[in-house]
């Protein structure tokens, strides 16, 4: 544990104190390897104040978590995507959606360019449904309900643009309803009729009940110490098959912590 003397970045100040170069030190930042104030830091442009607390350890070395495959066909593969890796894709695969970096679950990617076109076409459409499921701050008064804004570029935190709602923008909608509700927290099942970006981190961070692990939307929030992803997840996957247009429907299975809270 080190106590700031000086105000100074806090990249800056690991550096000082810990020899390692700032592409190890982002890296140990981003596998939850630091806390300022008791809360967990994952910027390294983050400023240090005098009297700040800062704990600093390099994570155990694991396996880059991967890809795992949910269901193969000829023309499509559904992915079960691990929080904490960009959306690419695989060789002989086509993207045709994406997940945030630290968003989990199910993701669609095409293995033919025919596939890719009629997926795209069926996401323009509105075909796809998708279904999250996150725990977020606090209790919501009601246990249903329908958020329609329009969401814009409303600028940037540590280097990452940040969305709000406002006039004239791009329209979103989302539907949500709680699952569970337990003590500083719910579960809330959500249903994106629009896929904006950060569409459910942003209208979950206005109702008032940011989503667990949240760094942009809900910075101003303190999370339990053990919360050390996003707690978003992509739930289920419904398409309309790219040959037949028979319906095609995907469950990915619930991270543990998710699981545990459903089963209370």
């Amino acid at each position: 544990m080190f106590v700031i003397k000086v105000d100074i970045p806090l990249l800056n100040f690991l550096k000082e104190k810990t020899n390692l170069s700032g592409r190890a030190i982002k890296q140990a930042l981003e596998q939850g390897g630091c806390r300022v104030n008791g809360t967990l830091e994952r910027f390294a442009s983050t400023k240090l104040k005098k009297g700040d607390k800062v704990s600093f350890r390099l994570p155990k070395k694991t396996e880059v978590p991967s890809l795992t495959i949910l269901r193969q066909e000829p023309t499509f593969t559904l992915f079960n995507k691990p929080s904490g890796i960009v959306t690419a894709a695989p060789p002989g695969h086509h993207l045709v959606h994406r997940l945030d970096k630290r968003t989990s679950g199910v993701l669609l990617m095409a293995r033919t360019l025919p596939a890719k076109k009629a997926l795209e076409a069926a996401f323009k459409k509105r075909e796809v449904k998708k279904v999250y499921i996150a725990l977020v701050k606090g209790i919501p008064r009601k246990t249903e309900g329908t958020i329609e804004n329009t969401l814009v570029k409303k600028g940037a935190f540590q280097g990452q643009t940040l969305y709000g709602s406002a006039r004239n923008g791009k329209l979103a909608i989302t539907h949500w309803k709680v699952l569970k509700k337990q003590k500083g927290c719910s579960l809330i099942e959500l249903h994106p009729e629009t896929g904006r970006t950060h569409q459910l981190r942003v209208h979950m961070a206005e109702m008032g009940h940011p989503i667990l692990g949240d760094l942009q939307y809900g910075r101003q929030v303190s999370f339990s110490p053990e919360i050390d992803r996003l707690c978003l997840y992509a739930y289920r996957l419904t398409f309309p098959h790219p040959q037949t247009g028979k319906k095609v429907q995907v469950t990915a299975p619930l991270p543990k912590g998710f699981k545990l809270l459903l089963d209370r």
